[in-house]
């Protein structure tokens, strides 16, 4: 795909519908999740929230020259969270975030929940061997 020259003919436009709620999650819209935003402004503080469905956060446009068909797909997305408490939604890829299945996991997110993430030990460890061959 290449950059769209302008002006161009456009016949007709069309939705991707498909994409704009998908759920790659293994919880349903409506499953009670524990949430720790990763602002400052919120005190590594642990909310109760409801899981709304991975939601698209952008959008991608193609147009096909020959039909004059103009695109525009759903892009990047992400687990959308409402927070009752904030009256608001905070997304996953700005949290931490896991589904509440019962009463042992309705519980806070720690510091140390975040540093056990396969993820993060590795980031850290990378870090670490970056800084050990710099010094």
């Amino acid at each position: 795909m290449g950059k769209i020259e302008y002006p161009i003919e456009v016949n007709s436009i069309e939705f991707d519908q498909a994409s704009t709620v998908q759920n790659g999650w293994r919880c349903k819209c409506g499953d009670f999740v524990s949430i720790r935003p990763c602002a400052d402004a919120y005190k590594d503080k642990t909310y109760l929230g409801v899981y709304i469905g991975d939601i698209a956060r952008g959008q991608a446009v193609s147009h096909n020259k020959e039909t004059g068909n103009l695109k525009v797909m759903h892009t990047m997305h992400n687990p959308a969270i409402f927070v009752p408490d904030l009256g608001k939604v905070i997304y996953g890829m700005e949290s931490w975030w896991g589904i509440i299945k019962d009463e042992q996991s309705l519980r806070q997110i720690t510091d140390n929940d975040i540093d056990n993430v396969w993820y993060v030990r590795a980031l850290k460890q990378l870090t670490e061997a970056e800084q050990e061959t710099t010094n």
